[in-house]
């Protein structure tokens, strides 16, 4: 089983946004950051992703969904920011939910 992008999206809200506490929940999805294995997702505060209002900054792990089985989990954000295997490009259709 493969998921595709927009499966990936709903798996990660419907894991990170129930209960979300700081700030406006933000998926931001301006664009698509995967390889082979997952794809990676900027979930975080409205009010840091958009508005860059530091104050608002999460430190932490970042969601991944696993393409193969569709696993939702966060990995240190050090691991996947230096990850040469990493693609980014244009979502087509972006929500910012």
């Amino acid at each position: 089983m493969t998921i595709s992008y927009e499966d990936a999206r709903a798996r990660v809200i419907a894991a990170t946004k129930p209960g979300w506490s700081t700030g406006t929940f933000c998926l931001d999805d301006r664009e698509i950051c995967e390889n082979d294995e997952m794809f990676v997702f900027n979930v975080g505060n409205r009010e840091f992703l958009v508005d860059d209002d530091t104050s608002y900054a999460i430190v932490g792990g970042v969601w991944v969904v696993y393409k193969a089985d569709g696993r939702v989990a966060s990995l240190p954000s050090v691991a996947v920011a230096t990850d040469p295997s990493i693609r980014t490009r244009p979502n087509p259709a972006p929500t910012m939910s």
